[in-house]
């Protein structure tokens, strides 16, 4: 088996600590039951569903304007 370590903010990281004690699950069980597979592919059944209940109590960003690119992100060079 191989170790990974991720970094999360704290507010994710409770967000990710409720919604596997509430399915009863350590958060590496809950981890794999929603990533399956060997090769990392995402196995979700439900994406949307699952990223709403990931994100309940995260607080609500304004959505990006719609043209917004890659520009925005790079302003300091070419």
């Amino acid at each position: 088996m191989t170790t990974t370590t991720i970094q999360l903010d704290a507010q994710t990281a409770k967000a990710l600590e409720e919604h596997a004690a509430a399915a009863g699950l350590s958060i590496q069980d809950y981890l794999k039951r929603h990533f399956a597979g060997g090769n990392g592919a995402n196995q979700v059944e439900d994406p949307d569903r699952w990223l709403d209940e990931l994100a309940d109590g995260l607080p609500v960003l304004p959505p990006l304007p719609c043209d917004f690119s890659t520009k925005d992100i790079y302003t300091d060079h070419d």
